[in-house]
């Protein structure tokens, strides 16, 4: 392991590494991310390649990653790597991890066109934190490894089995698992009177045009009871919501 120092915001590698942040193409064409935090870059080194750290400088780590190269940098240089006013004093470029194999999910979340980054790892964490088995995202979905989907994930994006594909691909996977599908919409039946037992599968569709229709056409459609004048939740939030009942209801 090398230890350089990199002062200037012109740098070849900052600016590999913003790319790396900005660019979707460029992302899939390296096959590489950048993350940042302590606490995120300590549970990640174990399990995927760290190819450059950059630290900032007089910054003492908690732990020792294995790493290809580290890099003393100025704050300024971790501002631009990682698009924060304030980030914490450690950024890592690590290669981007796999999709899964969701043959065994007996709980699947759907996500059809999600495309709100927020939304999305907000999505994925509550999938994580209440024990659901993975996320096939449709075409259309934002990037899970978009700089505000990764921070709003907070590692779920690492630790939740998920794969991306076309209609046909989940059509046919959905088939062969015979999945029960159930699909938020606001002219859906009460979520109290659903009865599905797993494996079974929750989409949720896009903010503004709500689910495919080729989608919505194999699901049991749901809705969660509104009162007062309020019309509809937040995808993120009526997620949440249905993840954990649907579950607890099993």
């Amino acid at each position: 392991m090398s230890l350089r120092e990199i002062s200037s915001l012109q740098h070849p590698l900052v600016k590999h590494l913003v790319k790396l942040r900005e660019s979707r193409d460029y992302r899939y064409e390296c096959r590489r991310i950048v993350v940042s935090g302590q606490k995120l870059i300590k549970e990640l080194s174990p399990r995927f390649r760290l190819r450059s750290l950059f630290i900032e400088n007089g910054t003492s780590l908690a732990f020792s990653p294995a790493c290809e190269e580290v890099f003393c940098v100025t704050p300024q240089i971790l501002k631009k790597v990682t698009g924060l006013e304030s980030p914490e004093p450690i950024a890592a470029e690590i290669d981007m991890p796999a999709e899964a194999d969701l043959s065994s999910a007996q709980f699947l979340l759907i996500l059809d066109g999600v495309s709100d980054p927020g939304n999305l790892g907000t999505l994925l964490r509550t999938a994580k934190a209440l024990g659901w088995d993975g996320a096939y995202l449709t075409q259309g979905s934002t990037d899970p490894f978009n700089e505000k989907a990764l921070r709003a994930a907070k590692g779920a994006t690492f630790t939740l089995p998920w794969k991306s594909g076309s209609w046909e691909n989940l059509s046919q996977f959905l088939k062969i698992k015979k999945m029960s599908v159930l699909a938020a919409d606001a002219k859906g039946s009460d979520l109290a009177a659903c009865k599905a037992s797993p494996p079974l599968a929750l989409a949720l569709g896009n903010e503004a045009r709500g689910l495919t229709p080729d989608l919505k056409k194999v699901s049991q459609l749901i809705a969660i009871p509104m009162m007062g004048r309020m019309e509809s939740l937040n995808v993120a939030t009526a997620g949440a919501i249905l993840m954990y009942a649907l579950k607890e209801n099993v």
